[in-house]
């Protein structure tokens, strides 16, 4: 009787072991199971912060918004405007040429005027300067006449230096009759007159 009183509260004492090890070994597997998804939530909340801490913040400017379209008649309209730009322009310089032209005419007619009167002072001077080489190279050769029909002429010193003082007068005139023409050539030149074709009046004196 009291081997089997034995028998049983040792079974008694192992089914409550049993029992007690299992309500253990629940709670924290169930712990576990309850903490398991705040932990894993946690990290990926801490991955997208990361994340979007990560990314820089980035101004829109005008340059980052799309281009207007431009439609055709905006492109119609802007053409006709730079044709109309471009005339006034054309206009504007057309008229400030009209007005310089009178100024431009006037000032050329004065230079034309004075040119014309320097040719004719010109002339003027060229025929003096011939007139005057014409009559001392006829002055010369009277004197040399004169001095080379004297028999003892090596002796006349006064004769000769007079022909030597007459030549040398001939040469500057002909220097001088030489400048004035080149001189009348460029004022014809300049008023439109064609140049004369005089033979020289005055050929060297040999």
């Amino acid at each position: 009787m009291s081997k089997r009183k034995c028998h049983y509260r040792f079974f008694t004492f192992l089914i409550a072991c049993v029992f007690l090890t299992g309500l253990s070994g629940a709670a924290p597997a169930q712990s576990q199971d309850g903490s398991a998804p705040s932990v894993a939530e946690a990290a990926r909340r801490a991955r997208e912060q990361k994340k979007t801490a990560a990314k820089p913040v980035r101004t829109l400017t005008n340059d980052d918004l799309p281009a207007a379209p431009v439609s055709r008649a905006n492109a119609a309209e802007a053409l006709v405007n730079r044709a109309k730009a471009e005339d006034n322009a054309a206009e504007t310089s057309d008229a400030k040429q009209a007005q310089a032209a009178p100024v431009n005419d006037e000032t050329s007619r004065e230079k034309n005027a004075e040119n014309a009167a320097a040719l004719e002072h010109a002339k003027k001077e060229l025929a003096q300067a011939e007139h005057e080489l014409d009559v001392t190279q006829r002055k010369a050769a009277l004197d040399s006449d004169a001095y080379y029909s004297k028999p003892d002429f090596a002796n006349d010193k006064d004769g000769k230096a007079n022909l030597d003082a007459e030549a040398q007068q001939i040469s500057e005139k002909k220097q001088a009759v030489e400048t004035l023409k080149a001189r009348v050539a460029e004022l014809q030149a300049l008023v439109g007159e064609a140049p004369s074709s005089e033979p020289d009046k005055n050929p060297p004196n040999n």
